[in-house]
């Protein structure tokens, strides 16, 4: 046919508000729902949409009701308890004992590189301000033995100590 545009259907409602059987139920809005459960109103509505729990959209709200609320939180705290279990396994106290020891010697060994960083720092800088304190003077030992020491234009020297190695 042409002229006709098929649009994708924006949601998906699985349930409608005649299938709701609201003789004995009573409906409330995603708003009420969110106060029953630790979920906000909007993700209620995405689990409307994706088919996980029982409403409908009216006039532009949703609808569900407090039975189909009900029924979702027991079967999502059945499957984290099945998974749960699942998880629950036993570790003997042994490997706990050595995953302490072995978290002690990293923290051990971290401290060590720390400590170790800090003091090769710290001599690094040390060294570098000796090497410039000394680049202003330089010290020259002729054939004789004779030490000479230039200072700069502007520079003078209050006290020289002269070591002699071997």
């Amino acid at each position: 046919m042409e002229g006709v545009i098929n649009l994708p259907i924006q949601y998906r409602i699985p349930i409608s508000k005649a299938n709701m059987n609201t003789s004995h139920q009573q409906l409330i809005s995603l708003q009420e729902a969110s106060n029953m459960t630790p979920y906000s109103a909007d993700y209620l509505g995405l689990l409307i949409r994706k088919g996980r729990l029982e409403g409908f959209k009216e006039k532009g709200k949703w609808y569900t009701t407090r039975e189909a609320v009900e029924r979702y939180m027991r079967k999502v705290a059945e499957a984290s308890y099945a998974h749960q279990e699942n998880l629950n396994v036993e570790v003997p106290a042994e490997k706990i004992k050595m995953a302490s020891v072995n978290f002690r010697w990293a923290l051990i060994l971290a401290g060590v590189i720390f400590v170790g960083a800090v003091l090769f720092g710290a001599n690094s800088y040390v060294k570098s301000k000796q090497d410039s304190a000394c680049a202003k003077y330089k010290v020259r030992k002729d054939e004789s033995g004779n030490i000479t020491i230039e200072v700069g234009k502007d520079e003078y020297v209050r006290n020289i100590s002269v070591i002699q190695g071997e």
